[in-house]
């Protein structure tokens, strides 16, 4: 199984467990709504060489339709979700990754960035990009 597979369905799950939106996998799932949070695997460096082991770039994306035809109090979700991802993804909780799949191992975070902000179309984007230490595998 791909790191990209393995890195966006582990953290789609873990993720899914913390916020009260719906969670996706960029490249699986079809997104059926807004808001949601889109998990979406950047790349990847091994490192130490020689090893498999990866420093794997993902992006999270919460999406939120923030316009005319948004429901009232669209805006107020969209920042609660904000916290909770941030929360999820910038504290200690993500050290419960590893509990969330047995084909991908999170060693730590390397690097945090984000959260940048977009708008686009009536749709409010917030991403923040994680890279991981990670191992791919069968680690049950």
């Amino acid at each position: 199984m791909s790191y990209r597979k393995q890195s966006e369905e582990a953290l789609r799950d873990y993720l899914q467990s913390k916020v009260g939106v719906p969670v996706y996998a960029a490249a699986r799932d079809e997104i059926k709504g807004l808001p949601c949070v889109v998990v979406a695997y950047e790349g990847g460096t091994e490192n130490p060489p020689n090893t498999g082991n990866m420093d794997v770039q993902l992006n999270i994306m919460l999406q939120s339709e923030i316009d005319g035809e948004a429901q009232p109090g669209a805006l107020d979700i969209h920042d609660t979700t904000l916290s909770q991802v941030e929360d999820a993804l910038f504290y200690s909780g993500l050290n419960d990754l590893n509990s969330f799949s047995t084909d991908f191992h999170f060693f730590g975070v390397t690097e945090h960035q984000g959260s940048t902000r977009d708008m686009e179309d009536g749709v409010l984007t917030e991403t923040i990009t994680v890279t991981l230490a990670s191992a791919a595998g069968n680690f049950s």
